[in-house]
């Protein structure tokens, strides 16, 4: 009974770590805005998260290793997410399994990193609205559309 609960208690640490890497994560996506400021906050996260788990090794807290590997876990998966492009492998990742499309059409795009920038800095976000020649070359904008409908109802045949 007793190792049951220790291994639930471990799973509840790792658990908290995966919780406390998606934190640490979201906060070192703020600040990337090209791929290569990305690589080095995913190689940080492992170099901490191999550090702490060295230091929990040799203390012999074996129970509390779940913290930092669930820390490292937590911390790219929302690194990736937040940074908003299918970089390196998980750009391979996406692709196969056709999942996260508007982060590969943002690797696609030379846009992607102008948004980051903006939304670093909190400047205005750059427009990333296309439109079609025919809206372009519409002066009223309507593309064609009609307005709303008149309220009166037509008589057909009377």
């Amino acid at each position: 009974m007793g190792a049951f609960a220790l291994a639930i208690v471990a799973i509840m640490l790792m658990l908290l770590g995966i919780v406390i890497g998606a934190r640490i994560g979201s906060e070192l996506a703020r600040g990337c805005v090209t791929r290569r400021e990305y690589w080095m906050a995913n190689l940080k996260i492992v170099l901490v998260g191999v550090l702490a788990s060295a230091v929990i090794g040799f203390t012999r807290l074996i129970l509390l290793a779940g913290i930092p590997i669930g820390a490292m876990a937590g911390a790219i998966a929302t690194l990736k997410m937040d940074f908003g492009e299918s970089v390196g492998p998980w750009k391979f990742h996406d692709r196969v399994l056709g999942v996260n499309k508007d982060q590969l059409r943002r690797a696609e795009s030379g846009n992607a990193e102008a948004v980051r920038r903006a939304r670093r800095d909190g400047t205005p976000m750059p427009e990333v609205i296309s439109v079609s020649q025919k809206d372009a070359n519409d002066p009223k904008g309507t593309s064609g559309a009609k307005g709303p409908r008149s309220s009166h109802k037509s008589s057909k045949g009377k």
